[in-house]
């Protein structure tokens, strides 16, 4: 045990100087990278792929979009004794404006995984990774009348030639979770913590600094009246620059309950601090979840009379040998 905890205290020191950098979902508890590294490979099958798009819509126009993709799995799969290594890759790209500005990361992230009892119900995992970011820019796009127009080719200099086209960078993140998992009920605990390690967008470097981001986030679902449950997520983003909580609950509903056939649909409600109210619609089955939501912005906290609105598109699917019967929850 005492191993343990040292491994454990290290991984959390460890966090606190870490670099990497994220995006905002309205399921992001339907990412497990995106809120851990520590995550890969603990889901309920052997191996998961996950993905989230979210489109964002200003006065009807359709400006920001996010696309994430995330695949983990475990070394020795098919094996379900204690302790093991979990590891994964995660796509992400966040379009401005149509394509404009285009910001995209891909990242590499590994965790071990300590089982704390022999019915393998609860372990804590350790996870580290690294991203490489780009940022790209398509001038052809850029036209502000005769302040700047890149197709037309204007001679001399111009200010907006003093931008990067393509700047990259790299970056790391550390991460701690702990995870009870039985046949009735879930609950998870995680935190991470990244460094929001700014690119060079011009070539004079009038950058942002950059800044530490810590993330507490936690999870549970347990089963009640008549086989419904319930499924409530809160995470805690705090960096210096703005902090912001996102709550919400989920109550399920199965069409079927049988140990070798679940189906389940999901309604639920979440809250986005000072900015937007998220209702969501998921379904589960024994290996697939597919969800939707919709943002809708609280304008009145807001001098913009613009309308702001945004909906996202989620869908995981599990493959490879189950663990073990374990509780189907909306959080594999």
């Amino acid at each position: 045990m005492s191993k343990k905890v040292y491994i454990l205290f290290y991984c959390l020191i460890a966090s606190f100087t870490t670099r990497a950098q994220g995006v905002l979902l309205s399921q992001p508890f339907m990412s497990s990278q995106f809120l851990s590294s520590a995550s890969v490979g603990n889901g309920l099958y052997g191996s998961r792929l996950q993905s989230n798009i979210k489109s964002q819509m200003i006065n009807g126009q359709n400006l920001y979009k996010i696309a994430v993709v995330g695949y983990d799995t475990r070394f020795n799969a098919v094996d379900n004794s204690k302790n093991y290594l979990g590891y994964g890759v995660q796509l992400v790209s966040d379009q401005v404006m149509n394509g404009v500005m285009q910001f995209n990361t891909i990242g590499l992230n590994l965790a071990y995984h300590i089982y704390l009892d022999d019915n393998l119900y609860k372990n804590i995992s350790l996870g580290i990774g690294t991203t490489f970011n780009q940022t790209s820019l398509n001038r052809t796009k850029l036209r502000f009348e005769d302040q700047y127009d890149y197709t037309a080719k204007l001679s001399g200099n111009t200010s907006l030639e003093n931008l990067v086209p393509n700047p990259n960078s790299f970056s790391t993140n550390a991460s701690a979770l702990y995870t009870k998992h039985d046949e009735s009920a879930f609950m998870q605990v995680g935190l991470s913590s990244s460094f929001v390690n700014k690119q060079n967008l011009t070539i004079y470097l009038l950058n942002t600094a950059p800044e530490n981001r810590y993330r507490l986030f936690s999870s549970a679902e347990i089963s009640f009246i008549d086989a419904l449950t319930i499924s409530i997520h809160g995470n805690f983003l705090y960096q210096k620059s703005k902090q912001q909580f996102y709550v919400g609950a989920s109550v399920g509903v199965p069409l079927k309950n049988y140990e070798d056939d679940i189906k389940r649909m999901y309604f639920g409600f979440y809250y986005r601090e000072n900015e937007a109210f998220v209702p969501t619609i998921s379904f589960i089955s024994n290996k697939y979840i597919f969800g939707v939501s919709y943002d809708f912005y609280n304008t009145n906290k807001s001098a913009s009379t613009m309308r702001t609105n945004s909906y996202e598109l989620t869908l995981s699917t599990s493959f490879g040998r189950k663990k073990t019967n374990l509780f189907r929850t909306i959080f594999d």
